[in-house]
């Protein structure tokens, strides 16, 4: 797949698509260049064309209609992203204009291309329709009455808060104090989460949603911690706890006092507490989705999957929520699952570099790794989405490495039991790396899990047979031939080189660790691609 196919294929709008689709509009798009604060269409151009982002952000805007040369950003839009496709879809003029914010790159399909294509194929004219149910921006829902007036200000591009985030890193310690490492996390993710909406709803409110997620909870330090972790779990209040509880968006505001400028940009989580949303400013009820489907989801709170997480804010869209913010949630999420956030991505690579700076062969053997899982899961005729979870779990399964010492990593013996203990917490420590991250909880459970085996004898829960994922299994084969085949400092032939051992050997010794090791159909699917590929 080229490089506009691959891109193509992991944006969020064409993610489920097959490849022959993507290969399709790949065939038909113009790599196009432009420089930062560049309008690439204005408000009222015809709908000629739409654009999936190569590289580098555009903010979508809008004039504003009482001060002249002023913009309203109604969007920030990343990497994968599309724009564009509105007026292409309905055929009217462009509803706002888009401009760079700095180099972008883009790929420019044109409405004939477009047009032909949707013919040849039913799938993406449904998935394109599902896009206009879509549309987000919170500027949209305003009329020009008095409180629509003070909204509309939140859009302006001169609007300027800044977040002394210093001090909000040291009053975010109070949540240890409040509600333990559970809170710290559920604020932290819960900030990420929102973070992303605000890009859709209003991007020039982001800093302060984001303070606001850190902060919203500290005040309940009023509470004992027994009411905490009754409220977390979702057991049914009394109407004393409820009351006692119902204070905390209040306390936690009243605690800021002393640092007036902050206090001002948090003030809007005093009204997370209300049961509609249109009495809640567009802040609020942005962080107020963010925040109850972060506590639906975690697995110290509510334990929920996300797809009934995601059908609770959906039964409270139009009431207890704001149904573009639970929109924006839904596509928040489908961006974040498909895993192509441009920030996961770069703190994947981040980590990558820092495992090669570490120990180069760990990072060999993660990708040898990689590459052997991907093959099974090939022969295995794994989907595309199961296919990238594959890809990325085998890149990054032993990252956890980082945290051994060097005199154990690169032992040329064999390790103590004590040295051995600390080896086997690696895939906790790799897991941990991604599940602070939205939409990588599944990537750090299949990471967590690929030393298990199947007859629960494996590390480090001693799952076995189905509670071990699908995906983790096929890693566990691919993990024990890369460690077979390539040279290992603690193997060592007679001229005391590193040692690998051959294909056959290699096989034999996997056939000997049967049945209680490996899946049984993972492992015949492995056999019959190193037999077939000699490799």
């Amino acid at each position: 797949m080229n490089e506009a196919a691959q891109i193509i294929s992991n944006s969020p709008l064409f993610y489920s698509l097959s490849s022959s689709i993507v290969e399709q509009i790949a065939g038909k798009v113009q790599l196009v260049s432009y420089p930062p604060d560049t309008f690439i269409f204005n408000d009222g151009d015809p709908g000629d064309s739409f654009y999936i982002i190569r590289s580098g952000h555009v903010k979508v805007v809008k004039a504003s209609q009482d001060r002249e040369g002023e913009e309203l950003v109604m969007a920030v839009l990343d990497p994968g992203e599309v724009f564009g496709e509105m007026a292409l879809l309905i055929g009217q003029p462009r509803s706002a204009a888009v401009k760079t914010m700095d180099e972008v790159e883009v790929f420019r399909l044109m409405r004939e291309d477009f047009s032909q294509l949707m013919l040849e194929n039913p799938e993406l004219l449904v998935q394109m329709n599902h896009v206009l149910d879509q549309r987000v921006s919170l500027l949209d829902t305003t009329s020009g009455g008095s409180q629509d007036a003070l909204t509309r200000e939140k859009f302006r591009s001169s609007r300027r808060e800044e977040v002394d985030h210093i001090m909000l890193d040291l009053i975010f310690k109070l949540n240890m104090a409040a509600g333990g490492i559970e809170q710290i996390e559920h604020c932290k993710q819960t900030a990420i989460l929102a973070q992303e909406m605000s890009k859709m709803l209003c991007p020039m409110v982001s800093e302060e949603i984001i303070s606001g997620a850190y902060l919203h909870e500290i005040g309940k330090i009023s509470l004992s911690k027994t009411l905490v972790e009754k409220e977390r779990s979702g057991q049914e209040l009394t109407p004393e706890e409820s009351g006692e509880f119902s204070k905390i968006w209040k306390y936690s505001t009243d605690i800021l006092g002393p640092l007036h400028n902050l206090q001002r940009q948090v003030n809007f989580i005093v009204f997370l507490g209300k049961e509609r949303y249109d009495e809640m400013p567009i802040e609020a009820q942005i962080l107020k989705v963010a925040d109850d489907y972060q506590e639906l989801i975690n697995p110290h709170c509510r334990n929920k999957c996300g797809a009934e997480a995601l059908e609770r804010i959906r039964d409270g869209s139009g009431t207890r929520y704001n149904p573009k913010v639970a929109t924006a949630l839904e596509r928040t999420i489908e961006k974040f699952n498909a895993v192509l956030a441009e920030r996961q991505q770069s703190y994947m690579r981040c980590i990558n570099r820092a495992l090669d700076i570490k120990d180069s062969y760990t990072l060999s053997h993660s990708l040898h790794t990689q590459e052997m899982s991907l093959r099974i899961g090939e022969r295995l005729g794994l989907g595309k989405r199961e296919m990238d979870m594959l890809s990325l779990g085998g890149e990054l399964h032993d990252v956890g490495k980082i945290f051994i010492e060097q005199e154990i990593l690169n032992a040329p013996r064999k390790l103590t039991p004590e040295e051995f203990d600390i080896m086997k917490k690696h895939p906790v420590w790799s897991a941990n790396f991604f599940a602070e991250v939205p939409g990588m909880d599944e990537l750090a459970c299949i990471v967590r899990h690929h030393h298990e085996k199947m007859d629960g004898s494996g590390y480090p829960d001693g799952w076995k047979g189905e509670q071990i994922p699908f995906l983790s299994r096929i890693m566990a084969v691919g993990d024990v031939y890369s460690a077979l085949t390539t040279p290992r400092v603690y193997r060592r032939d007679e001229q005391g080189q590193k040692k690998a051992f051959p294909l056959e050997k290699a096989l034999e010794i996997m056939d000997g660790m049967q049945p209680g090791h490996f899946d049984g159909a993972v492992f015949e699917a492995f056999k019959s691609v190193v037999m077939v590929q000699g490799s």
